[in-house]
């Protein structure tokens, strides 16, 4: 669909109302473009030219600043624009204005997709060309719109990951605003302070973490942390944290040569026999078979 893409993003010789070509590429799946930008809808500025959907989660200079969107706690917009019919005017990519992140979907990506039914019910009346819609990201939509803006990985991997979240994205527009999608702030919130002691727990293994902690660090109390982990993760977090510090312990053997009794310490194990123990009773075999 390059016709669309160049309609959207302009091309390398245009210098109004078009992205610049490196913030902008084209996503095979789910079929749009995805900029880092914004897709102007004003009033007084261009707006989008081509039939399909487009998608703009804004937020502060402030989020980006160490990679990620959600450690600041002000309100981000979500701006959707649904257009039926091609109108007569302007491309309208901006970058470099506010950061943020767009997406361009054509129609006939939305109908591959099968979600066509979803997409036209956007238009309350039959006679609109274009809906326009203004709302509040969720606190998912802004975690996975973090990661878009400034993915955790490279290359093949960063657009199979821009690609997953461009798709999650799209449905959350569609459906929430069809109200089939129940955003409840509340566990949203939830679920991104359960992340959080996940991450918090990876990135330091060798750390006593203790039930107690984690919960505070969850605002939850120990029992609501234990069973709310365990929906989010399937296990418990205790089984959790054993199972990365064993596996994590496994890889330094194995690929740094490590000693048994150093390789434990990195983990987080003070006893060298407890290690053992714990080490047999998940691969079936002691540390030292590593070596």
């Amino acid at each position: 669909m390059r016709d669309f893409y160049e309609q959207i993003v302009g091309l390398p010789q245009d210098d109004i109302g078009s992205a610049q070509r490196g913030a902008a590429q084209w996503l095979d799946y789910p079929g749009c473009v995805f900029v880092k930008g914004e897709f102007r809808a004003d009033a007084e500025g261009p707006a989008i030219a081509a039939p399909g959907l487009f998608i703009s989660v804004a937020f502060d200079e402030a989020d980006t600043g160490r990679g990620t969107l959600t450690r600041s706690i002000g309100e981000r917009r979500m701006g959707v624009m649904a257009v039926r019919e091609s109108l007569a005017v302007k491309r309208s990519v901006r970058c470099g204005e506010r950061p943020a992140i767009g997406l361009a979907l054509p129609e006939a990506s939305i109908d591959q997709l099968g979600l066509g039914a979803a997409f036209r019910a956007l238009f309350k009346d039959e006679r609109s060309g274009a809906v326009i819609v203004s709302r509040t990201a969720s606190a998912r939509v802004r975690a996975v719109a973090a990661e878009m803006f400034s993915p955790p990985v490279a290359g093949s991997a960063a657009r199979l990951l821009l690609s997953a979240h461009a798709a999650e994205i799209i449905v959350h527009v569609l459906f929430g605003e069809c109200g089939r999608i129940a955003v409840d702030p509340a566990t949203d919130l939830q679920r991104m302070r359960l992340q959080s002691v996940k991450e918090r727990m990876d990135a330091d293994l060798a750390y006593p973490w203790s039930i107690d902690e984690l919960a505070r660090n969850a605002g939850l109390s120990r029992r609501s942390f234990n069973q709310k982990f365990q929906i989010a993760y399937g296990e418990s977090a205790i089984d959790y944290l054993r199972a990365r510090r064993l596996d994590t312990a496994r890889s330094l053997l194995i690929h740094q040569r490590l000693s048994v009794t150093e390789a434990a310490y990195r983990v987080g194990y003070t006893h060298p026999a407890n290690f053992a123990t714990a080490f047999r009773r998940r691969f079936g075999h002691s540390p030292s078979g590593c070596q």
